[in-house]
């Protein structure tokens, strides 16, 4: 069994939102679109590359740091690993959607309204 620290995941995301890479983001969800939790990062990464909709920073940074975590290669649980390599990717992506459950929400209003 391996050891999942959510905490260290969640603070790992955090730091990595400067490694932010939308070229190696649109490569991984195309690699990865069967994944359960794609939809999820497909909708976080519109909210920030949409040039009409505007976020803070703070919230910026906050997914940011997911789809790096989820991107980059630097995990708790390693996604070579079968059956359990992305399940620390999909926890993060799912704790972030939690956590910014209103303003996706706004997100999706704003996508509806164009």
């Amino acid at each position: 069994m391996i050891d999942f620290d959510k905490n260290k995941a969640l603070e790992l995301a955090k730091n990595l939102s400067d490694k932010f890479s939308a070229e190696e983001t649109k490569e991984f969800i195309k690699k990865f679109s069967d994944l359960s939790f794609i939809d999820d990062l497909k909708l976080l990464f519109g909210m920030i590359t949409d040039k009409e909709y505007s976020i803070d920073k703070k919230t910026y940074l906050i997914i940011a740091g997911a789809i790096a975590y989820v991107v980059l290669p630097t995990d708790i649980i390693p996604d070579f690993i079968p059956g359990v390599g992305f399940v620390d990717d999909a926890f993060v992506v799912g704790m972030v959607v939690k956590q910014l459950k209103d303003e996706i929400e706004s997100y999706k209003r704003f996508k509806e309204n164009l």
